[in-house]
C-alpha cells in the first residue's frame, strides 16, 4: 500500500485534514485541470481575429487538444504505477504550464497549436485523475470519501470560475488568459516535494501489468461505473455545456455573459454538494446516491424545459447542479476504490478517455438533435435519457 494519512480514528471520521501539506498538493494540482478549456474558451474570438484564421481554425484550441488526453490517458497511467504518481504529475505539469505560457508569445498560429497539442499531451496525466489517484493512495474509509468530496469541488470550482477569469483577461488582450497557466510551475513543485508516496510497479513487463490489473479489478462492476461516468457526462457536456447556452439565448434572449454566469452558478451548487460527498456516502450506497443524482438531472431538464420564467429555470438548473454534485464525486470515489495501489492509475486513468468520449459524443449529439427537433425537444430527450439512467441503475452491479 501507498502511505496513508487514515487511523482508526479517522475512518470513524469524515472530516478533511486541511492542514495536511499533502493535501494542499492534490487539491492545488487538481485546481490546474479545468484550466484546460474554460480558462481560454472566452478567449477564442480574439485568437481567430489576432491570427486571422477561420472560426473552425480557431476551434482547433479545443478540439486538437483533447485528443493526445484521450489516446494517452491508459500509458500515462501505467508509467505513474510504475514510477510514482508524483513524478509523472509534478512533471506533467511541468510542461503543462510551460506549453501554455509559451503560447502567449508566439505570433504564428501552427507554432501555438502545436503548443496547445503539447498541453494536451501533459493533460492526458491531469486529466486521467492522478490526483485522485493520489487521494486513493493516502485514505481510506470515510475520509477517502470526504476527501474526494472536497478534490471534486475543486475541480466545479475552477470550471465556474475560469470562465469569468479569462473573459476578463481575454478583453485587455488575447495572451492573456494564457499566463495564467504559469501557476502550474509552482504547483509542480508543491507536488514533487510534498507527495512522499512510494514508487510502485507490478512484476513483467506491460502484458504483465496488463493481466494483473484485469485480475485484480472487479471487471464487472468496473464496466458498469465506467458505463454510468460515461452517461452522467455525455448528459453534462451535450446538456449543459452545448443545448442549455443555445435554448437560453433562443427562448430567453440571454447574453453570452447570463448564460456564462448561470452556468457558474450550476457549478458553485455542484460544488457544494461535492464537498458533502464524505457525509452522504455513510449514510447511503453508491446506487442510492447516483439513482438520487439521475433523478434530479431529470428534474431538472424537465423544469428547464418547462420553465416559463427565470426563476423557475434557474431553480430547475441548480436542481441539475445538486444531482452532478451527488454523482461526480461518488463515480470517483467508487472508481478509486476499485483497484489496489499498484495498477490504481492506470484504472483511474480510463477516466479520462471515457470523460473525452463523452465530451465528443454529447455535443455532437445534442447539437444534432437541437437542429432536427429544436432545443426544448432536445432537453426533454435529456430528461428521458435521465429517467432512463435512473431505471437502469436498479439493474447494474455498482456494489463490490
Amino acid at each position: 500500500m501507498g502511505a496513508t494519512e487514515t487511523s482508526t480514528s479517522a475512518d470513524r471520521s469524515v472530516g478533511v485534514p486541511w492542514r495536511s501539506p499533502a493535501l494542499v498538493a492534490i487539491l492545488a494540482a487538481t485546481l490546474m485541470t479545468p484550466m484546460d478549456v474554460p480558462l481560454i474558451s472566452s478567449a477564442l474570438p480574439e485568437i481567430q481575429s489576432v491570427f486571422g484564421v477561420s472560426e473552425s481554425r480557431a476551434g482547433l484550441f479545443i478540439t486538437l487538444y483533447a485528443l493526445p488526453g484521450i489516446l494517452l490517458a491508459p500509458l500515462i497511467g501505467a508509467l505513474a504505477d510504475r514510477i510514482g504518481r508524483r513524478y509523472v504529475l509534478s512533471g506533467s505539469l511541468v510542461v503543462f504550464g510551460l506549453a501554455g505560457t509559451a503560447i502567449a508569445f508566439t505570433t504564428d498560429f501552427t507554432v501555438a497549436l502545436g503548443l496547445r497539442i503539447l498541453q494536451g499531451f501533459a493533460a492526458g496525466s491531469l486529466l486521467s485523475a492522478l490526483a485522485m489517484t493520489v487521494v486513493g493512495d493516502r485514505y481510506t474509509g470515510r475520509q477517502h470519501d470526504a476527501v474526494m468530496g472536497v478534490t471534486s469541488a475543486m475541480i466545479s470550482l475552477g470550471t465556474a470560475a475560469y470562465p469569468v477569469i479569462g473573459g476578463y483577461l481575454a478583453a485587455r488582450a488575447w495572451n492573456a488568459p494564457f499566463l495564467v497557466y504559469a501557476l502550474s510551475l509552482p504547483v509542480a513543485g508543491l507536488v514533487l516535494f510534498t507527495l512522499d508516496e512510494p514508487a510502485s510497479s507490478s512484476d513483467g513487463g506491460d502484458g504483465g501489468y496488463v493481466r494483473e490489473a484485469l485480475r485484480l479489478i472487479p471487471a464487472r462492476q468496473a464496466v458498469a461505473l465506467y458505463g454510468v461516468m460515461f452517461a452522467s457526462f455525455t448528459l453534462l457536456f451535450g446538456g449543459l455545456y452545448t443545448a442549455l447556452p443555445f435554448y437560453l439565448t433562443g427562448e430567453f434572449g440571454y447574453t453570452a455573459t447570463t448564460v456564462g454566469l448561470v452556468t457558474s452558478a450550476v457549478l458553485l451548487a455542484t460544488a457544494l454538494v461535492s464537498t458533502q460527498n464524505g457525509r452522504l456516502a455513510t449514510r447511503a450506497s453508491t446506487t442510492t446516491l447516483l439513482t438520487a443524482g439521475f433523478a434530479l438531472y431529470a428534474l431538472g431538464f424537465l423544469g428547464v424545459a418547462l420553465a416559463g420564467t427565470p426563476p423557475v429555470l434557474v431553480g430547475a438548473l441548480l436542481v441539475f447542479g445538486v444531482g452532478s454534485g451527488l454523482v461526480t464525486p461518488t463515480l470517483f470515489a467508487s472508481i478509486s476504490a476499485l483497484a489496489p495501489d499498484h495498477v490504481r492509475a492506470g484504472v483511474m486513468s480510463l477516466q479520462t478517455t471515457t470523460i473525452g468520449v463523452s465530451q465528443a459524443v454529447g455535443p455532437a449529439l445534442f447539437t444534432l438533435l437541437g437542429g432536427a427537433i429544436g432545443y426544448r425537444g432536445t432537453i426533454l430527450i435529456g430528461c428521458a435519457g435521465a429517467v432512463l439512467g435512473v431505471a437502469v441503475l436498479g439493474l447494474v452491479p455498482l456494489e463490490s
